[in-house]
């Protein structure tokens, strides 16, 4: 009865082992159709976009694909004072950093140019996904330095905005090839127009924290995005369909932002002007201004106007006096001073009678002036724009270095008979 008994189990047992093994070539075929197929864990492609969706899913080390070797260097990060577009409270001034050498990715995640980079991801599993080839996330500055190559150009291409040259669309993802023409100096490609990239960087331009770096980007503000020093703040939780990454590899440079935001008042006026400031500004004004025939020139009054935090602008009055009898114009004019460098970064059209001291509103990036001529009284307003600054003014503002009085009869002219002489 025991062999009996054991000889039936061994039989069930038996029929149960071959139900299993058969179920697992069900699975080992099914999956090995999937994967013959193009199917992949984690994202996958949206064949009406082209961009890759879904949550990502670390899973075993495949190819690392094409990288990159950067070589240690110097890096002058985020924009020098004297440079527009510039971000102030988000951008290192053009400070001077020294990198050690590390290689990055040619292209985003996958690092494939026959596909669209990956989305969806979180920073924290970008990080995994870097591991599981023998890598890790870039940080923003080893980006940056990719991205700016050995001249540490302001584009990946140089430094002159060419509007097509890494042109896209986050929404609309191409294969990562198609970026190629969007290339530094280095040789490192699709930086731009494509997705943001994740790096392992933290957001250091103050606030509370938890704020990671992403760095890249699609094409929404072309001139002022695709530069190299640019860079967004987002959660590291967080997924979306414009957020993908690319992997470096070496020993991590340690050098990181951390930017002080300083906010002042928005505007402040200076109790005096320094003779030796009054002299600096006039001396970038053009030759016409600084020589006014029958009139000394200065400048009376000083503004400080701070429109972003870490940034400040000049706002003066330049006064031209009648050396005869009693009569002065005026003219607004906006400076930027970096170091030693003196930038007139915006003036009204021509001279006015009376101008009456700036004012701001709600807006610190917007300041307006009053200013009157005769019976004739207008608001200019001053709008600054990533350390740019445009004038809008009263349409009865004539162009000109010079001004005379208004109601200002013109000279008399006498004609007299010519004088015959007899003979």
């Amino acid at each position: 009865p025991i062999f009996g008994m054991t000889t039936r189990f061994a039989a069930v047992l038996s029929g149960r082992l071959a139900a299993v093994i058969a179920l697992v070539s069900l699975v080992s075929g099914c999956c090995k159709k999937a994967t013959d197929s193009g199917s992949t864990s984690g994202p996958v492609a949206d064949s009406s976009s082209g961009a890759v969706v879904g949550s990502a899913a670390p899973g075993a080390a495949d190819a690392p694909g094409p990288s990159i070797s950067i070589p240690g260097g110097t890096l002058i990060a985020g924009t020098p004072c004297q440079q527009v577009p510039r971000i102030s409270n988000e951008e290192l001034d053009g400070v001077r950093l020294e990198l050690g050498a590390f290689d990055i990715d040619e292209y985003p995640y996958p690092n494939d140019p026959a596909k669209p980079p990956m989305t969806n991801v979180s920073r924290d599993d970008a990080e995994k996904l870097c591991a599981a080839r023998g890598r890790r996330l870039c940080t923003e500055l080893e980006w940056e330095r990719a991205c700016k190559g050995p001249s540490n150009n302001t584009y990946p291409y140089g430094n002159s905005y060419k509007p097509k040259v890494c042109d896209g669309s986050s929404a609309l993802l191409r294969n990562a090839g198609a970026y190629d023409s969007c290339a530094s100096q280095f040789g490192v490609k699709a930086m731009f127009g494509a997705v943001w990239e994740w790096t392992s960087s933290e957001w250091g331009r103050g606030g509370a924290g938890g704020v990671a770096t992403v760095r890249g980007g699609g094409a929404k503000n072309p001139s002022l995005q695709s530069r190299c020093a640019n860079g967004q703040g987002r959660s590291p939780a967080e997924t979306a369909a414009d957020v993908g990454f690319r992997c470096c590899g070496g020993p991590q440079n340690s050098v990181a932002v951390n930017l002080s935001l300083d906010s002042q008042p928005i505007l402040t006026p200076e109790a005096a002007v320094d003779s030796a400031l009054s002299s600096r500004l006039l001396a970038v004004l053009p030759a016409s201004m600084r020589t006014v025939p029958g009139f000394d020139v200065s400048i009376d009054r000083v503004w400080r106007w701070h429109p972003r935090a870490n940034e400040e602008m000049l706002v003066v009055r330049y006064v031209a006096k009648k050396t005869g009898p009693a009569f002065q114009f005026y003219r607004p004019l906006v400076y930027h001073l970096c170091g030693n460098s003196t930038v007139l970064a915006a003036k009204l059209r021509g001279p006015v009678e009376r101008m009456f001291p700036p004012a701001a509103g709600a807006d610190p990036q917007q300041i307006s002036i009053q200013v009157e001529t005769g019976s004739d009284k207008g608001e200019v307003q001053l709008a600054y724009h990533y350390g740019s600054v445009t004038v809008t003014q009263p349409e009865w503002v004539k162009a000109g270095d010079s001004l005379e009085p208004s109601g200002a009869k013109p000279p008399r002219i006498i004609v007299r008979p010519p004088i015959i002489k007899r003979k």
